[in-house]
């Protein structure tokens, strides 16, 4: 087996031990607690007033923005996106191993959303106090899917991509600005709690936090050594 492969299939050492399953399954144990907590007080919750208040007064490059992020970020755009950033590094980075490990990290933190969705039920905002500029209905509130996605895109990117601690620190700094962007433009549009886009936050990092541990100690010994994904790795530029 290829030790300098083996080193490129391992995501972020240092979050090998299976103690961190533990510790991620308690985080979106709480997370989903807390759901249900902010569940409990209905429709017109505490935090109504936040979303009301932004509805106030919309300025329409905000909602531009909003809006295009909701289309874009959507499941059609979001699975596009990611899915262009795969090929992108199979076939011109050549890079198999960090494909695939890229889209599992998103996987991991954006389906974990779904799971959080199915367990909590909570309602959306009333869309008619809100003045919701995008008709979103049904129990499936939290925690908010974009912010869940766009999380998960940045965490892929600080563990997958990034070569130094620059660049992690880097794409942290500017992936949380997105983060923050993404989790107001669902409140502006009136169909989010702040506790939902909160809460996606911790969802999304915990899940990811999971499956590492299991990258790392399960997939990626086995991966390293399929001949075929050597061979393919061998003729990539600028290896890692």
């Amino acid at each position: 087996m290829d030790s300098s492969l083996a080193r490129r299939t391992t995501i972020f050492p240092g979050l090998q031990s299976w103690w961190w399953v533990t510790a991620a399954a308690s985080v979106f144990a709480a997370t989903a607690a807390a759901g249900m907590a902010a569940k409990s007080f209905g429709p017109l919750s505490p935090e109504l007033g936040l979303v009301i208040s932004l509805s106030h007064g919309r300025n329409s490059a905000l909602v531009g923005l909003s809006e295009g992020i909701h289309y874009g970020l959507g499941p059609v755009g979001a699975v596009t996106l990611v899915l262009a950033i795969c090929l992108y590094l199979l076939w011109f980075r050549r890079r198999p191993v960090q494909a695939v490990a890229f889209g599992s990290v998103v996987a991991a933190g954006w389906l974990a959303s779904s799971a959080g969705k199915a367990l909590v039920g909570r309602s959306r905002p009333p869309g008619d106090v809100t003045a919701a500029l995008i008709v979103e209905t049904g129990h499936n509130s939290f925690p908010s899917g974009h912010t869940a996605f766009a999380v998960s895109l940045v965490l892929a990117s600080v563990l997958v991509l990034a070569r130094s601690k620059g660049q992690r620190l880097a794409l942290l700094a500017a992936g949380s600005f997105f983060v923050a962007v993404v989790a107001f433009s669902r409140m502006y549009l009136g169909v989010h709690y702040l506790s939902d886009v909160a809460g996606s936050v911790c969802i999304s990092a915990a899940a990811v936090l999971a499956w590492l541990p299991v990258w790392n100690n399960l997939i990626a010994p086995r991966i390293s050594r399929v001949h075929l994904i050597q061979k393919f790795e061998t003729t990539a530029p600028n290896p890692r």
